[in-house]
């Protein structure tokens, strides 16, 4: 069977001296494996059609349970440039693909999993605010993945966090000294489990466990924020303490070591580099 679909390249490895096996995430067919046969040949009419980070038009010969799928035809519509040259963008670029690489089942379609993971490539190519974008996404692939934390509510009682544990809904220009009051606050007000999926209030917190992180106000405003909006656009608009930052990634972190079951040492290798200063 011959399909036609965009597809974006997840993993690229050589099969032989002119051949390359390349996993993709497809936007009709969920993830799948492909041969591309000849890729490696001085005129093949595969060269620079095909990369890593790429968004692709994908002429495939498909072969369902019976190994690599063949690769007829392939046109780059995303190349993304700039992720050859900014090792940074790069780095989240490379963590966020893996992720989605092992995550993803072989041959479920995933459309809403494409969508992000092509917009994030996009977001990791363009932009400046790296840290918290890769928070923001983080934090949406759980909601696509129907892993979302639970932070309007404790998970206990089920009463709605307190004005004081959180932000505003709709919390918009102001959010930059929102952020920098709230940060203020060392007080913890709730606890986040990572077991349970979600906030306990003051009041339950103590039934939650050892397991279970403080959670500042500021921090449990920022989740509740993000997961409630809808572009990434809200990300490079918070502005957060090094405090602020740590506590993020360590949360999600473990939110989504414990729900995906997966460790992924590229996480800390794209934080360790988007953090590392070159001397001039």
């Amino acid at each position: 069977m011959i399909i036609k679909t965009q597809a974006i390249v997840l993993r690229m490895s050589p099969f032989s001296e002119t051949s390359r096996v390349v996993l993709w995430l497809t936007r009709d067919h969920g993830k799948i494996a492909t041969i591309i046969k000849g890729a490696h040949r001085r005129r093949s009419p595969f060269v620079g059609q095909v990369d890593l980070f790429y968004t692709c038009e994908l002429l495939v010969y498909l072969r369902v349970f019976r190994g690599l799928h063949i690769v007829k035809e392939c046109a780059p519509l995303k190349p993304r440039t700039p992720l050859r040259s900014r090792w940074r963008s790069t780095a989240c670029a490379s963590y966020f693909t893996e992720l989605v690489a092992r995550i993803s089942p072989l041959y479920a379609p995933h459309p809403e999993l494409f969508r992000l993971l092509d917009m994030a490539l996009d977001y990791f190519a363009d932009q400046s605010a790296l840290e918290l974008g890769l928070f923001w996404f983080e934090l949406k692939l759980m909601k696509v993945m129907g892993l979302s934390p639970q932070l309007k509510e404790c998970l206990v009682c089920h009463h709605p966090l307190q004005e004081d544990n959180a932000f505003p809904e709709g919390v918009g220009p102001g959010m930059r000294s929102a952020l920098r009051d709230k940060a203020r606050a060392t007080r913890v007000a709730s606890v986040f489990s990572c077991v349970r999926g979600g906030v306990l209030c003051k009041t339950c917190a103590p039934s939650a466990g050892k397991e279970a992180l403080p959670i500042t106000p500021d921090i449990l405003g920022m989740l509740r924020f993000w997961q409630s909006s809808q572009s990434w656009r809200t990300a490079q608009s918070a502005a957060c303490t090094p405090r602020q930052t740590r506590e993020l990634e360590r949360i999600l972190g473990l939110f989504m070591q414990y729900h995906l079951e997966i460790g992924n040492p590229a996480r800390a290798t794209a934080l360790a580099i988007m953090r590392t200063r070159i001397s001039p």
